[in-house]
C-alpha cells in the first residue's frame, strides 16, 4: 500500500462518502476526519500534531485513520462510539 497516495485519496473521498451515507447524522466531512483523527491520536488531535494532519501523521497513524474511516461506512455503531470519545476529548459532552 502506498500510504501517502492512498491516504490522501481516502482522506479526501471517504468523508464525502460518509456524508452521503449517513444523511441523518448531519455531520460535515470534517466531522468524520475529526472523529477518526481524535481516536487515532487518543486526544484532541490538533493539540498533538500540526495541521494539516495528513502531512504530519506517521505511516501507522495514516493506516489507522484509513481503517477507521473505512469501518465507519459499514459500522454506524463504531462511528457513533468514536464520536462520543472524540467529543469527550474536546469537552463537548453535556
Amino acid at each position: 500500500m502506498d500510504t501517502a497516495l492512498d491516504f490522501k485519496t481516502y482522506y479526501l473521498e471517504l468523508p464525502e462518502l460518509l456524508v452521503s451515507h449517513y444523511p441523518d447524522l448531519n455531520f460535515l466531512n470534517h466531522c468524520y476526519l475529526r472523529i477518526a483523527l481524535d481516536n487515532v491520536i487518543g486526544t484532541k488531535w490538533d493539540t498533538q500534531i500540526a495541521k494539516p494532519a495528513y502531512k504530519h501523521l506517521t505511516t501507522d497513524q495514516r493506516k489507522l485513520v484509513i481503517s477507521y474511516l473505512s469501518s465507519y461506512v459499514k459500522d454506524k455503531n463504531l462511528l457513533l462510539s468514536h464520536n462520543m470519545i472524540s467529543l469527550a476529548y474536546r469537552g463537548k459532552l453535556v
